[in-house]
């Protein structure tokens, strides 16, 4: 009774993880020919109006959130799916934290702009000439709202992505000890209930009933904290900045399924076999 018990989970499962793949496939060819091709369009063009560029940024942003909702209801069907996602591939594994992207994602690449911005400025201050020709060369090949988004990123900015920063290392190890605490509860009292009623069907289902709630519980509030933590980055700053900072995050997601980078990097693991 229970081995049936457990296959029919089993087929239930596959069912809504074939499904939440095909959801993902679906939503990540919407993000790379449609949305993401037109907000490179508008970051190009040299007329682009803010208002434009506005709608855009928040369209991307909504289709991130409505990821992050599916994630969630693909979570509450079977949490154990999303902290093992089948639907992502060997390059993307590697990335992933409770189920999706680890939400340094967002911060790093953020501060990466921060950066690369404070070494400029430092290039500029020991070669005068020389760099700041080569900026205003790259600077021409973009529109210029554009070309100068990160240039001197204002106290407040830098201000918001240190709390940002500050939340997640508070938020991210917790969210990990707790998957860690349910995982053990999980294996201890289904363990028990398992040797206690040798294995009875209705005795074995609640135990495992009750302690995947709590694995449920923690993959949702990690989709929360990746959804906070982009809301918080796009509500801190200017509508080109978080053009910019969009157009990176979705050509992360993107990247990771060019065919030719993925062949590589699996030829790359039979080699070293």
């Amino acid at each position: 009774m229970l081995k049936s018990a457990i296959f029919g989970r089993k087929k239930t499962s596959a069912a809504a993880t074939t499904a939440f793949g095909d959801f993902y496939n679906h939503w990540l060819s919407t993000l790379t020919t449609t949305l993401l091709p037109q907000l490179r369009r508008s970051l190009s063009s040299t007329s682009v109006s803010p208002s434009l560029l506005s709608i855009q940024v928040e369209g991307m942003h909504h289709h991130f959130q409505s990821y992050y909702a599916a994630l969630d209801q693909a979570a509450a069907a079977d949490a154990a799916h999303c902290l093992y996602p089948e639907w992502r591939n060997s390059l993307e594994r590697p990335f992933l934290w409770l189920g999706d992207f680890h939400p340094y994602l967002f911060t790093n690449l953020l501060r990466s702009f921060l950066d690369d911005q404070d070494s400029s400025e430092e290039e500029d201050d020991n070669d005068g000439y020389n760099c700041s020709a080569a900026a205003v060369k790259a600077a021409l090949e973009k529109p210029w709202h554009v070309a100068v988004a990160w240039r001197s990123p204002s106290k407040d900015l830098t201000s918001k992505v240190d709390q940002i920063e500050c939340g997640l290392r508070l938020m991210v190890p917790a969210l990990a000890a707790r998957l860690r605490h349910a995982q053990a509860r999980f294996v201890k009292r289904v363990g028990s209930e398992w040797g206690i009623n040798s294995g009875a069907k209705a005795a074995v289902e609640e135990a495992m009933a009750a302690e995947m709630d709590e694995l449920v519980g923690v993959v949702v509030d990690a989709n929360r904290l990746r959804r906070s933590v982009l809301a918080d980055v796009l509500t801190a700053t200017s509508v080109y900045q978080a053009a910019v900072f969009l157009e990176a995050v979705a050509g992360f997601f993107a990247g990771f399924r060019d065919e030719k980078l993925l062949k590589e990097f699996n030829d790359c693991g039979k080699n070293i076999d």
